[in-house]
């Protein structure tokens, strides 16, 4: 038998969807050489869509707008059009260097997402006569790219001292356009190209005491640059400088029947916004304990405790118009907000066939990120800003059960779960809500049939006002694999021919909207994927592969 000092494998696949127009190719090879593994990876996807769009009801509360004394205006608008592309590629390389005491991993991928067209027209029809009815026309697009490295290094430096170090570095450049017209009189350009750098590197030391006590010491940097130019109707430059530095410490112990760990570490976080500096510092902590008394039980308990940090897109100073009665600004005083999350799973398995598990949590966000309305704008028209306001709490009572029938060829699982929600501030209420998600999965031979369905649901959103209700959602999936090929044939939502995907709505004080969002999401369609896998050389195995990285994060307002 030849020996291979080398091998590795190719996969090439294709992936349509009919109903609604989205195309996909991807291709991702592997090829390993004495201590060395290369990757290569690229893929396209391709959506365009004519069927997306709001049909909504505002009511707008002045308390002078352009001079006419308190005014209540209700508009409803209604698309009547639209057009939506996206392209997006990916490309990555990856060069892995395994040894019995280092590991080296170097990846360099570019991403680009071009969206050339998201454009409306809409039909606005106004109570007040201050506004006559007309129709409205929105063109927007973006395009955005980046370049990313990603280095990953460990080594073992003795049997019970280890070290790793992440480095990242992503430099991106992102461009948006809007034009907005309604009637004769207004049209609004809002244009934006950005440069934006982000930093990250996160070395760390591992020390395993013995079999039971082990220690991990870590540093990290975050640093994100964002050069902002804004053209258009308010033409501006920001520049904004966010970043953080953190250390700490992890422990765990590990017993017979128990597993127990802890994390304490520290946070500097530094937020430059133009002219605007803000800096804080905040502790993070993790508690975690799993006990095992059998094979057959297991209960697990987690407690963490961090801040969230507002995104640097929040804490634009700009201020832009959005159409005829609404303006839109950032805050860069926004402060972080903290939370807490804790977290009880227990677990039992009778036997082969079942399994069954009992969970809850519990989430609480503190001082939370919002955007609230006022008639503070321009010509007392009407403001949406991001400010810190009231609290998010939220928690979770649910049960998982897999049963394996017919010697494990049918797997039925199922999953109810009870969601209490409340909220304080601006947007305080109380709603709570039963979903359930149920699957099933029969294999046969090279085949496995697959289908799953998931309850509506109907919930406020962490950071916003919005309440937001989803339909239920459904597939059933065929699939079969052998010799290198995997096919796979389903059908999504096949009942559903709307192309409604959401109802919002909004009460504040000034403004208040009831909308209906149209897209893609959860219209029916039928899809259909096509892998082949081809080897070479000696054998290596399907694990670890590299995909693309996405990208940079933006601080465009939005």
């Amino acid at each position: 038998m030849q020996k291979y000092e080398w091998g590795g494998y190719t996969k090439v696949t294709a992936n349509k969807w009919f109903g609604v127009n989205r195309t996909e190719g991807e291709v991702y090879s592997k090829m390993a050489y004495k201590s060395m593994i290369f990757d290569l990876y690229a893929d396209e996807i391709y959506l365009t869509n004519r069927h997306g769009g709001t049909a909504s009801t505002e009511t707008f509360r002045f308390e002078d707008l352009y001079g006419n004394g308190p005014q209540t205006i209700q508009r409803t608008s209604e698309t009547k059009s639209s057009l939506y592309r996206n392209n997006s590629n990916d490309i990555a390389l990856r060069a892995l260097y395994n040894s019995d005491k280092a590991r080296i991993s170097n990846r360099i991928s570019y991403s680009l997402t071009n969206v050339p067209h998201n454009d409306a027209v809409n039909s606005l029809l106004y109570s007040s006569e201050l506004f006559p009815n007309a129709s409205a026309t929105s063109l927007k697009s973006s395009h955005n790219w980046a370049l990313s490295y990603n280095g990953n290094y460990s080594y073992r430096i003795s049997p019970k001292l280890s070290f790793e170090a992440v480095a990242i570095y992503t430099y991106g450049k992102n461009k948006s356009y809007s034009f907005y017209s309604s009637g004769k009189d207004l049209s609004i350009t809002n244009n934006a190209s950005e440069d934006a750098h982000h930093l990250q590197i996160n070395p760390r030391l591992y020390w395993r005491l013995n079999k039971r006590n082990t220690f991990i010491f870590y540093l990290a940097s975050i640093q994100n640059w964002n050069t902002i130019d804004y053209s258009g109707d308010s033409p501006s430059r920001q520049k904004c400088n966010v970043g953080g530095y953190s250390a700490g410490a992890h422990y765990n112990l590990s017993l017979e029947k128990w597993d127990i760990g802890g994390e304490f570490g520290w946070v500097w976080e530094r937020n430059h916004i133009s002219n605007s500096r803000m800096n804080d510092n905040f502790p993070r902590a993790i508690a975690y304990a799993t006990y095992s008394p059998n094979e057959k039980h297991q209960f697990e308990v987690n407690w963490n405790y961090s801040k969230d940090v507002p995104d640097a897109s929040q804490k634009s100073p700009n201020m832009l118009q959005q159409d005829e009665l609404m303006w839109y600004q950032g805050t860069p005083t926004l402060s972080d907000y903290s939370y807490h999350n804790a977290g009880l799973t227990y677990t039992w398995l009778p036997n082969n066939r079942w399994q069954l598990s009992a969970d809850g949590y519990i989430y609480m966000l503190g001082n939370r990120c919002v955007t609230i309305y006022s008639p503070t704008a321009p010509e007392g028209t009407m403001l949406r800003k991001y400010v810190n306001d009231g609290d998010y709490r939220s928690g979770m009572l649910g049960v998982s059960a897999t049963a394996k029938f017919f010697g494990g060829k049918l797997v039925a699982k199922l999953r109810p779960q009870y969601w209490l929600r409340k909220t304080t501030g601006a947007y305080a209420s109380t709603r709570n809500e039963l979903t359930c998600t149920a699957q099933l999965t029969y294999y046969f031979d090279k085949f496995y049939l697959w289908g799953w369905y998931m309850t509506p649901s109907h919930y406020q959103e962490e950071q916003s006002g919005i309440v937001e209700r989803t339909p239920a959602k459904y597939q059933i999936q065929f699939g079969w694999g052998d010799k290198g090929w995997n096919i796979r044939a389903g059908v999504y939502n096949f009942l559903r021919t709307s192309w409604e995907s959401s109802r919002q709505t909004l009460t504040s004080e000034y403004y208040t909207f009831d909308r209906k969002e149209f897209s893609t999401a959860q219209h029916w369609r039928i899809t259909l994927a096509v892998s082949y896998t081809f080897g070479y050389g000696k054998k290596v195995d399907h694990h670890d592969e590299v995909s693309g990285s996405g990208t940079v994060g933006s601080a465009i307002l939005k």
